[in-house]
């Protein structure tokens, strides 16, 4: 198969939607089928005329989908491309035939799937497009004025939707049942090399102090400081604790809000990026890891903390829930005292800690065990083709 996949962001990126991409974009490749990679720009403007809106301040626009050597596709652009029409070379997808094409968003890759599907009736050859349907194309922005009828005629002209777990295809089936013939449920996969940094030393953290973390993008939906004034009532009560974060800056109140936040709390430490060949490191730096997402699809951060048997405390939402059994495997939050209870115990037991790790790496080596990402796609693009979608 010649396999078009659609990413949201560069494939560079350290964001987990590229973390995502790259290990399918190297899966499709070892099991012998071609891949190109294409990032277009968003915000883009769709066959009718509809422009998708930019979830991000800056308007960040992504790529132009130029081929360069090696199969892939090499995205450049720049706030300009959000007022191209869809004639644009910035809005041409590569040159097909593609037997499927992969969308890993339903909203950033909007304007893609309009294009697609454009170009297909004209040519009288459609590409079937899959649409990975991600957390916040599910949990914020499908509902949202702004955002779902976009998103909807997405999902409309797809051949199939692909969702992390059973709670998100029942969700997405409860409002649309006309689309539960091709919703499918295929988990996240997810990938820890393994490094030697120490990352205590590297940052100068205190040598006695227990260290809270997260790896979470700065960005409102993510809500990195929700949790920062109750660490900071712990600490108050004597828990000589570190918050160590690492997140892109990706949106500029979020970012502003936690410098001010640090003022005068040397405590309080941050990073922007770290390499992904480094989380291993970065995450065994922590005695506790903290994700307070306000949604989620199946992140690949707490995933990476529980393979590196980190005792997780979640905010409870499904995306989490999906990952974890509540007591077993990690620990849930739902509002502040919830947290500060459940950070006590943590805290003040190093055993508990321990415990709660080493079945938080039993419970993701045992989902990847029985889970395999790239083959569930290619078994579905495999039918896809089978039933006449082959272009």
């Amino acid at each position: 198969m010649r396999i078009l996949l659609v990413v949201p962001y560069p494939i560079a990126d350290p964001r987990g939607n590229s973390v995502a991409a790259r290990r399918l974009r190297d899966g499709f490749l070892r099991a012998g089928h071609d891949v190109v990679v294409w990032d277009p720009p968003f915000p883009a403007e769709e066959a009718d005329g509809q422009v998708t809106g930019s979830d991000e301040p800056s308007g960040v626009a992504a790529g132009s989908g130029e081929l360069v050597p090696g199969g892939q596709v090499e995205g450049r652009g720049g706030p300009a491309a959000a007022s191209l029409a869809p004639s644009s070379p910035l809005l041409s997808p590569p040159p097909g035939p593609f037997s499927v094409a992969l969308l890993l968003h339903a909203w950033r890759c909007a304007g893609a799937s309009a294009v697609l599907a454009r170009g297909g009736a004209a040519r009288g050859r459609l590409v079937p497009q899959v649409v990975s349907l991600r957390g916040t194309d599910l949990n914020e922005m499908l509902d949202h004025p702004a955002t779902g009828p976009t998103i909807r005629r997405v999902l409309a002209r797809s051949a199939a939707i692909v969702v992390f777990h059973e709670a998100a295809r029942r969700e997405l089936v409860e409002r649309e049942p006309a689309w539960a013939a091709k919703v499918r449920v295929i988990p996240n996969g997810v990938a820890l090399p393994r490094s030697q940094v120490d990352y205590r030393q590297r940052l100068g953290l205190p040598p006695g102090a227990l260290v809270v973390g997260a790896i979470a993008g700065l960005r409102e939906v993510k809500r990195p400081l929700l949790v920062l004034p109750w660490l900071e009532r712990l600490r108050q009560e004597g828990a000589d604790l570190i918050w160590l974060h690492a997140g892109a800056p990706l949106e500029e109140a979020v970012v502003r809000r936690l410098a001010e936040f640090r003022i005068g709390r040397p405590w309080v430490r941050h990073v922007d990026e770290i390499p992904h060949a480094e989380i291993d490191s970065f995450l065994r730096a922590m005695d506790l890891f903290v994700a307070a997402s306000r949604s989620e699809g199946m992140p690949h951060a707490v995933r990476e903390a529980m393979l590196s048997r980190r005792p997780c405390l979640l905010s409870d939402i499904p995306g989490h829930r999906a990952l974890a059994e509540p007591e077993r495997e990690a620990l849930f939050f739902t509002g502040e005292e919830d947290f500060l209870a459940q950070a006590r115990r943590l805290l003040g037991d190093p055993a508990r800690r321990r415990q709660l790790g080493e079945a938080a790496r039993r419970r993701v080596e045992a989902d990847l065990a029985k889970d395999d990402e790239v083959g569930g796609f290619l078994r579905l693009f495999a039918r896809l083709a089978a039933h006449g979608f082959e272009a």
